[in-house]
């Protein structure tokens, strides 16, 4: 009669055990219940006549929430009936009374005893949900795990059973047993019908994260769509249509995810998954290169959620200004991304694509910003490449400004920034960078080197170049740059075969038509001469069109003029000087001594005038440029020969070239000799003079000296200086006692009195001469003169006199139209 009066009390004890568990289930622990404290006591001395309702007086008063006393009726039937089948049911309500006074480890101790102890029923499983409970209320997720195992395989109740496996599956989720937590979700799910099932909705939510955390993405986005429409809890639904939008956009799915975020996006303002969804169609819009949506949606509201979705999320709509070429908004937020995440992947990245913005507007404030950045990041992690990137973004800004410099290449401003592009492209470690960087990184190492004067240092990288790249489109300019940074070392040699490899193995680079023209440099250097013409003449037939043309043409005329092949010469000395004017002189002073030695009088002429002619070119200080004189023997050679064939004009203009700026003493005496002979030809006496009297200063030969003053009296005399012109014709006379100069003199002398007014000591001067000296011109002009003398003084006789003896003596002489000298 016993036995269902005490099954009657166990239903009701899975009654009252019942609130607790749901009181779990609404998220509050079971020992939130109001207890009283009491200790544990001694179970009393059972009486023999109260044995029987013992557990019906301990169910009672834990009815009655007098668990102290209950628990000691508890113990008494325990120990009173050992094989009561009501055992467990004690047991149980044992370990609740002391959970109701708050003495958990004796509760643990009953539980655990009587799950040892009797292994299978549903009072072991509550015991074990009981134990569960406590476990999982202190974050002892393991040891929950065991007891909820217990729980949901003993357990009777439908209702509590589900529970047990829905916590079960989240132990099992949150000790990282993702397969099995899985497993365990979905017979939740399947363990009764939607509509009966409290944790179907929770239970399809953690299976939709685990199947995308087990790489089932398929199938946990389907999961997050059917919650999306059909979950009835809010919290649930919306985190469903978030993460489901979020996930779609991942899988590829871009118009369920629009779908599902733009659901989203009309979440009150209060739903703590509008945020999560206003990135998501952030990232979404950026995935389509919507970069106007991207920065809609981000101007919709402040983003505050603090994880890291935050950082990515103003990453991208950093990106999505500067793609738009919004580039102020865009350094903005990187700016912000790199002060607010420093250590983050975001924050790094910001930084550096804060400095590409500086980069791509060549904002002088790159340098500094470059320098900051990889002190920064190289404190954080040494071995990031964006430090290189830094570096080499610094680089390229200072070459640029060198590059770019108005004030050119070889100015201090272009140096200053070579040099400061040098350190920064030597910081680059070329194995952090990406591949297409290292070949122009190492090439403009070595140029900015060679450019600031680190000629040895820039040699080793373009070397380095060289070596690595040799098939690149910059290794002839490479190879060019190197040869003349040897050239600068006088390295010759070596310069050299930097420049025969290029015309031997790059005949198509742009670099080809220098490397020829240095070839031939270099030979000229080392005197190789007829190897200097061979590569000239190599690059006229490469480049026939090249700007070095008129170089190439003088050197090869200058190469034949050393070897004294003067004929071969002269073409090319032509063609340079008629190409490029800067060979004019140069060319022509060459071409005048080529003429000379091939003994070409008119050619001669030609240039020497031409090079006369040609007037240097006044410096920036107002003088005129020096340049080489004609050598005095060329000019004189001409100037004989053309006073030899009696072109006087043009013999004196080339031997006065020669006294012009010269000290008369430095002119040889048969320069001053010819030229007062030319201009004596030409009456040209003030002329004559000058060069007479530098004449007599260097001659000492009396028949010299008396010819010299003869004609210094001649062009005195027809100066009308006739003082100066009588004692030039008396030095003749006294330098040369005889001879024709002296008849000259002498008929001067009487020419001079003449004109003068004095015609007696002009008749005897005329007179004397046809009377001591004899000569087919000189004596008849004299007796002529002496004639005419005579008749303007009025003695005819003797005029008469002389006149036979003219006429006796020269029968054949013409008597001029005047006997005037002429003047």
């Amino acid at each position: 009669m016993r036995l269902p009066f005490l099954q009657q009390i166990a239903r009701r004890s899975l009654c009252l055990w019942a609130a607790p568990s749901l009181c779990f289930l609404l998220g509050f622990s079971p020992s939130c219940l109001v207890a009283q404290d009491a200790p544990a006591q001694p179970a009393p001395e059972a009486q023999p006549a109260q044995v029987e309702d013992v557990l019906e007086y301990a169910d009672m008063l834990f009815s009655r929430e007098q668990y102290g006393i209950a628990a000691q009726q508890y113990q008494i039937f325990i120990r009173e009936q050992p094989n009561s089948p009501n055992q467990q049911i004690a047991w149980f309500r044992l370990g609740e009374c002391y959970l109701k006074v708050n003495q958990e480890a004796d509760a643990e101790k009953t539980f655990n005893f009587l799950i040892n102890q009797y292994r299978r029923g549903p009072f072991v499983g509550s015991a074990a949900y009981r134990l569960a409970i406590m476990r999982l209320d202190k974050k002892d997720y393991r040891n929950a795990l065991a007891y909820f195992k217990i729980a949901k395989d003993e357990l009777t109740n439908p209702e509590v059973k589900l529970q047990a496996k829905y916590y079960c599956a989240r132990c099992l989720q949150l000790t990282q047993q993702n397969k099995q937590a899985l497993a365990q979700f979905e017979a939740v799910i399947k363990a009764a019908p939607k509509e009966e099932n409290p944790f179907h909705e929770r239970a399809m939510l953690e299976s939709a994260r685990l199947h995308f955390e087990l790489g089932d993405t398929e199938l946990a986005l389907e999961r997050f769509k059917e919650l999306a429409d059909t979950a009835s809890t809010r919290e649930f639904k919306e985190e469903a249509i978030v993460r489901g939008g979020l996930l779609a956009a991942e899988a590829g799915d871009t118009e369920a995810s629009e779908e599902l975020l733009n659901r989203a996006l009309k979440f009150s303002d209060t739903s703590p998954w509008k945020a999560l969804a206003q990135v998501g169609a952030i990232f979404n819009a950026f995935a389509r290169e919507d970069y106007e949506r991207v920065v809609a949606l981000y101007n919709l509201g402040a983003y505050t959620r603090p994880d890291e979705s935050r950082a990515k999320m103003l990453l991208i709509v950093a990106h999505s200004y500067r793609l738009m070429n919004r580039l102020e908004p865009a350094l903005r937020i990187y700016t912000l991304i790199e002060a607010k995440y420093p250590r983050q992947n975001e924050g790094v990245e910001a930084g550096y694509r804060r400095l590409q913005l500086l980069h791509q507007t060549s904002d002088k404030a790159l340098p500094n910003a470059a320098d900051n950045y990889a002190r920064t990041q190289t404190a954080i992690d040494a071995a990031n490449p964006y430090i290189d990137m830094a570096w080499l973004m610094k680089a390229e800004y200072h070459f640029a400004q060198a590059e770019n410099s108005a004030s050119g290449a070889g100015s201090d401003y272009a140096k200053k920034h070579y040099a400061l592009a040098a350190a920064a492209y030597t910081k680059v470690r070329l194995e952090m960078v990406d591949a297409k960087y290292r070949e122009i990184c190492l090439y403009k190492r070595g140029w900015s080197q060679i450019e600031s004067d680190d000629f040895k240092n820039g040699i080793v990288s373009l070397t380095s170049f060289i070596q690595k790249h040799r098939k690149s489109s910059l290794a002839s300019s490479a190879i060019a740059k190197r040869a003349s940074a040897y050239q600068h070392n006088e390295d010759h040699q070596l310069a050299l075969e930097d420049f025969q490899d290029i015309a031997k193995n790059y005949p198509e680079a742009p670099e080809l038509e220098f490397a020829l023209q240095q070839i031939a440099l270099i030979y000229a250097h080392q005197r190789k001469t007829t190897e200097m013409i061979v590569a000239y003449q190599d690059l006229l037939q490469r480049f026939p069109n090249t700007d070095g043309a008129g170089e190439a043409h003088y050197w090869i005329g200058v190469g034949f003029f050393d070897l004294e092949q003067h004929q071969q010469a002269i073409p090319e000395l032509n063609q340079a000087r008629n190409i490029d004017p800067q060979y004019e002189d140069k060319a022509t002073l060459r071409l005048i001594i080529c003429h000379y030695h091939l003994e070409e009088i008119d050619a001669l002429a030609e240039n020497a005038r031409r090079y006369l002619e040609n007037t240097p070119k006044e410096t920036g200080q107002g003088a005129k440029a020096r340049r080489a004189s004609i050598p005095p023997q060329v000019l004189e050679y001409l100037g004989k020969k053309l006073a030899s064939s009696r072109d006087y004009e043009n013999a004196e203009y080339f031997l006065s070239a020669q006294t012009k700026g010269r000290n008369p003493g430095d002119i040889s005496s048969s320069v001053w000799k010819l030229l007062a002979e030319c201009r004596s030809e030409l009456r040209k006496h003030e002329g004559v003079i000058t060069a007479c009297d530098n004449f007599l200063v260097q001659t000492e030969r009396p028949s010299e000296r008396a010819s010299a003053y003869l004609q210094r009296g001649f062009a005195q005399f027809c100066l009308k200086q006739y003082d100066d012109a009588r004692n030039s014709a008396q030095e003749s006379l006294r330098s040369q006692k005889e001879g024709r100069t002296n008849a000259e003199a002498r008929i001067l002398l009487g020419d001079i009195a003449a004109a003068d007014g004095n015609l007696a000591d002009a008749a005897r001067d005329y007179l004397v001469v046809s009377q001591i000296f004899y000569d087919p011109e000189v004596t008849p002009k004299a007796l002529a003169k002496a004639v005419n003398a005579y008749q303007a003084l009025g003695n005819l006789d003797k005029a008469e006199q002389l006149q036979q003896e003219l006429s006796l003596k020269f029968p054949n002489y013409e008597l001029p139209a005047s006997l005037d000298p002429d003047c």
